[in-house]
């Protein structure tokens, strides 16, 4: 008979892995909303970044009042990554908005990948710092994925150097921002909580989480009281930006539990598949008529494409292994 507390670790690792897989498909689902409403006229993609900022960061507000220590941190330098991860983050997403204005999703989300190999060369030139050869591998795993969905396939072309040169900003300002948020939570452990004990990692995290979002939401609302241009034009325009709150922020939300019951390693992991996602729901709404969302093609590109959507899977995989046992 199996003992309890053996069915409590499969209950957390399965409610772990089900968290994680939820992050990637919230993911995902939130490229097709922010290219369905973006590619309307008129400036929407700038309309739904900044309206869906805002929706969440006055979700967040109510996180970082339940999640906030009983004394923060007596050194302030934990607010110049703060800023740095609000910045980078930020410029990312705007990347994607306009990347996805040229691109389906399901091309996008696997190549997002790609910010595996700039992390791995921005961390192999810091002073001390090196990648193992098992990394060196899965960075080169990333790339032959990256190439396979660069091609295109029968009736769909290439990608073009304009949208692969916005896409490689959009992973290097979301690599910067990894690190960024890094060093936030490095300065936010330091918290203490209502005991005198510091917070544990996983409060940090969220913490890191909740006031990035809330001052992202501060910044976008700046935005929105200023440039008349991002008001809401109709009651369409506030459906997006709930629809793409919801998910955005739901799969973060997701994506924090993951980590929180399965670790890092594997909850990294288990968000890279957002790519074989993107390009099943992309080849399901593209025969469903959606071709505004996704291009139509053959069985054998489509194919590939999940081919190298699970190699750059595996190679993420193989990078954070490898980096959890330096």
């Amino acid at each position: 008979m199996v003992s309890l507390p053996v069915l409590a670790r499969f209950d957390t690792l399965a409610v772990g892995v089900a968290a994680g897989l939820a992050a990637a498909l919230a993911s995902a689902v939130s490229y097709l909303v922010s290219r369905h409403h973006g590619n309307r006229g008129g400036g929407g993609s700038l309309r739904l970044l900044v309206q869906a900022h805002v929706v969440m960061g006055l979700a967040s507000l109510p996180l970082c009042w339940w999640l906030a220590p009983a004394a923060w941190p007596a050194d302030r330098r934990w607010l110049l990554p703060l800023a740095g991860s609000v910045l980078t983050y930020l410029g990312g997403q705007a990347g994607v908005f306009a990347t996805l204005k040229q691109m389906p999703a399901s091309r996008i989300a696997p190549l997002l990948g790609l910010k595996l190999v700039i992390l791995a060369v921005l961390v192999s030139l810091q002073p001390g710092a090196g990648l193992t050869p098992l990394q060196w591998l899965a960075v080169g795993m990333s790339v032959t994925a990256a190439v396979i969905l660069q091609r295109g396939g029968r009736g769909t072309a290439a990608i073009t150097v304009r949208p692969l040169a916005m896409l490689l900003a959009t992973c290097l300002s979301f690599a910067v921002s990894d690190l960024c948020i890094v060093g936030l939570i490095d300065g936010l452990g330091s918290s203490q909580d209502a005991s005198g004990t510091a917070i544990s990692r996983l409060h940090a995290g969220g913490l890191a989480m909740a006031v990035t979002y809330a001052l992202c939401g501060g910044l976008a609302g700046l935005v929105l009281a200023c440039v008349p241009a991002v008001r809401p034009r109709d009651g369409s325009d506030r459906n997006a930006a709930l629809q793409y709150a919801a998910a955005w922020l739901g799969g973060m939300v997701a994506l924090y539990v993951c980590f929180g019951l399965v670790g890092a390693v594997l909850g990294n992991v288990l968000q890279s598949t957002r790519g074989v996602m993107a390009i099943v729901i992309g080849a399901a709404l593209a025969r469903a008529g959606w071709h505004d969302l996704e291009e139509r093609v053959d069985r054998a590109t489509m194919l590939r494409r999940v081919a190298a959507a699970c190699l750059m899977v595996v190679a993420i995989a193989v990078y954070v292994s490898a980096a959890a046992k330096t």
